[in-house]
């Protein structure tokens, strides 16, 4: 069975998983579910469902002869958990720990091309999704942080970080990966 990201409004965290699975390049399909009080994104891949962004990106990084990620129960592996857990809790705990987490990460990036060190991973999904969120909703600016606003304008200038914003804003996008369509969930089989 393929995989299904089912995701709600704009500016969720599905967004970096949507840009995940399209560094990923397998075979999956969206259902934008807009149902208050469900929680979103899951994933469904074959009888699998996760519900929660950090374990559907821990996933994805899994896949592909960890491609995002690393061999589950590695120190790469803890790190980049502890990573994902510091994305979402340092952008979405107040502005003064926003700045903290924006200046440590323009730290890390001062010296490395990406977040974990070693290569493109999930967290640079997740990090461009929690700070597209904080510069809208937050009103984030970037400028004093060189090094973090140098990285998030090339992962801004990929082409599937371009896709899910064009899926997000409802813009027609050629994707990178295998994006198999949108459908709704009344022609899933599981609507029924």
């Amino acid at each position: 069975m393929e995989t299904i990201l089912y995701h709600g409004a704009p500016q969720g965290c599905a967004f970096g998983v949507i840009v995940a699975l399209e560094w990923l390049c397998r075979p999956y399909r969206l259902v934008q579910v807009d149902l208050p009080g469900l929680p979103v994104p899951v994933m469904q891949t074959g009888n699998k469902l996760l519900n929660d962004c950090r374990a559907i990106l821990r996933h994805v990084g899994q896949q592909r002869r960890y491609l995002l990620g690393y061999r589950a129960g590695s120190a790469e592996a803890r790190k980049l958990e502890t990573l994902l857990d510091y994305l979402h809790e340092g952008f979405d705990a107040g502005p003064a720990r926003m700045a903290q987490t924006c200046a440590a990460l323009d730290e890390v990036l001062g010296g490395q091309e990406w977040l974990d060190g070693q290569k493109r991973t999930v967290a640079d999904a997740c990090l461009v999704a929690v700070v597209r969120w904080a510069q809208r909703e937050a009103g984030l600016d970037l400028a004093a942080y060189p090094q973090l606003q140098r990285h998030v304008a090339e992962l801004y200038g990929d082409p599937a970080v371009f896709f899910a914003d064009a899926i997000e804003t409802q813009r027609p996008a050629v994707s990178s990966g295998r994006y198999l369509g949108s459908t709704s969930l009344d022609e899933l089989p599981l609507a029924a």
